[in-house]
């Protein structure tokens, strides 16, 4: 008798009812001996530490990275941002709203339990349902109406409406987790000895040093090459190239600019870059406050030199944007330019807001990470030279405090990035710019419905039209300040054979290492 779960506060149904299967997100063809190679060492540059390593709980990239390398999706995107099958063998389509994913069978879990349909449907139960969880991939999954298990290695999956970026979701968010384990152990206990599918199973957490996971010898496919595979947590941006420097560390993440004449004056060190993902704006209250005036947002797009900051405080490692995705994000829109410099015109729409000598805007501006000190004092000189009374704070917890469970004051800014896992502009959409999703601070009848349309299209060339669209909405709109996307600069030790990938994603079952 298949199991039925309701989700209430999503409107998904679960139907669970089998036993028994198993794959992973890298392409490893070496055909070397599992565990043969060096040990490999990855800093992940973040002013924050995981709480846990469950990876159905965190969405940042950052942590994700040591997610990929446990566990699996049900699909994944290749080195080519490709769609390819990972825990998944195949799926068909019967119409707009209905996916029918058939599973491998010879997937095994770390701890020796089989993986099956049970394990999918358990995933995404705990995702939406479980309250104690406090999954923030809630938002990407509540389009879902229902997931049902059909026997042991088949999942229909019924969607609320049509998402053209459904599977890329599945295939850059959701990793499966094992359902039996967490029964057994609890979320907590699970969080901190985690069980996946992937190349690599956990060995130890030296809780804010470091994450440390050792070749699956069991693992299904190509064996992982490195014995072991540890992140670091070294927040600082000198600290961490000091210790790529000195060999502490192999590969180094979100080197700033700055930095690379250091890196390329070593012998022993390469500078690798790639045209980005990562997108940069303002986050602001968009509902409430002075903030909630459309004519004080674009104020705001004015009168900062978005070309200057990225030539002068990036070394050209940067490209201005008046949209939050990248170039090379599905859903860019190459008409729409960024908002030019005029300080004169940011000042008039200030005194037509009602703003000015008299009554200046007053505004704070957060920051949470170290390394864009300098952007943010930039910023903050452009906007006081149009008579904004800005006031700059350092605040590394703001983000997980403040920003995310909604807590942010009226007249309060912060810099936000996204690093577009999907390669697709829905990705980005969801962050804050959704009111069916994370529209906790920006959301209009208007956008909403054009975001809906757009995710449904199946047509690649009706879609793109439609994101189009949806971006001059928008840009006119000015619901956050637009800054720049940047190129993704990695120092990497020239023992190590390894290269970015342009979603960001660092995979390093096929990394090899000089002794």
């Amino acid at each position: 008798m298949p199991r039925q779960t309701w989700l209430a506060a999503a409107g998904i149904v679960l139907l669970a009812g089998g036993t028994a299967t198993q794959t992973h997100a890298q392409d490893t063809t070496s055909g070397a001996a599992c565990g043969s190679g060096q040990p490999v060492s990855v800093n992940l540059l973040w002013p924050t530490q995981p709480n846990t390593l469950d990876p159905n709980v965190e969405t940042l990239v950052m942590f994700a990275q040591i997610s990929r390398n446990m566990f699996d999706g049900l699909f994944r995107l290749d080195d080519n941002m490709q769609l390819q099958p990972d825990l998944a063998v195949s799926y068909k389509q019967p119409d707009s709203l209905t996916y029918e994913i058939e599973l491998r069978k010879d997937v095994m879990f770390h701890d020796g339990s089989a993986f099956t349909s049970a394990d999918v449907v358990a995933t995404f139960d705990r995702i939406v349902n479980d309250q104690k969880l406090a999954s923030k991939q809630r938002s990407y999954v509540s389009n879902v109406k229902s997931v049902t298990a059909q026997g042991d290695h088949t999942v229909k999956f019924a969607l609320k409406q049509p998402d053209s970026s459904f599977l890329k979701t599945l295939a850059t968010i959701i990793y499966i987790t094992p359902e039996s384990a967490i029964e057994k152990v609890g979320n907590v206990e699970f969080g901190k000895k985690p069980v996946g599918t992937g190349p690599f199973k956990f060995e130890s957490w030296n809780v804010g040093d470091s994450v440390v996971l050792a070749a699956n010898c069991d693992y299904r496919g190509d064996k992982p090459i490195p014995s072991k595979v540890e992140f670091r947590f070294i927040s600082e941006p000198a600290t961490q190239i000091s210790s790529l420097q000195s060999g502490e560390i192999d590969i180094a993440t979100q080197v700033t600019s700055d930095l690379t004449a250091a890196l390329k004056s070593s012998n022993d060190v390469a500078v690798q870059s790639i045209d980005g993902n990562q997108t940069f704006w303002l986050s602001m209250n968009a509902k409430e406050g002075p903030l909630a005036d459309p004519k004080v947002r674009r104020a705001l797009n004015y009168a900062i030199d978005k070309t200057a900051i990225a030539e002068q405080l990036l070394g050209g490692f940067a490209t201005p944007v008046g949209q939050v995705y990248s170039k090379g994000v599905f859903g860019y829109t190459k008409a729409v330019s960024p908002y030019p410099f005029d300080p004169e015109k940011a000042k008039r729409l200030l005194a037509e807001a009602g703003y000015g000598s008299a009554k200046p805007l007053k505004l704070e501006f957060y920051n949470f990470r170290a390394e864009l000190n300098p952007v943010q004092q930039s910023i903050a000189s452009f906007l006081a030279d149009v008579g904004i009374s800005i006031t700059t704070r350092f605040n590394p917890n703001y983000f997980v405090d403040t920003w995310q469970p909604g807590k942010m004051g009226r007249n309060q800014l912060i810099i936000r990035s996204n690093n577009n896992l999907l390669m697709d502009a829905d990705f980005a959409l969801g962050l804050e710019l959704d009111g069916a999703r994370r529209g906790m601070y920006f959301s209009s009848p208007e956008t909403d419905a054009k975001i809906t349309k757009a995710r449904g299209e199946a047509d690649s060339n009706s879609r793109q039209a439609a994101y189009d669209d949806l971006n001059k909405t928008l840009y006119d709109l000015a619901p956050v300040t637009f800054l720049y996307s940047t190129d993704a600069i990695y120092g990497v030790s020239k023992q190590v054979d390894w290269k970015p990938r342009p979603d960001g994603a660092i995979y390093l079952a096929n990394v090899t290492k000089k002794p």
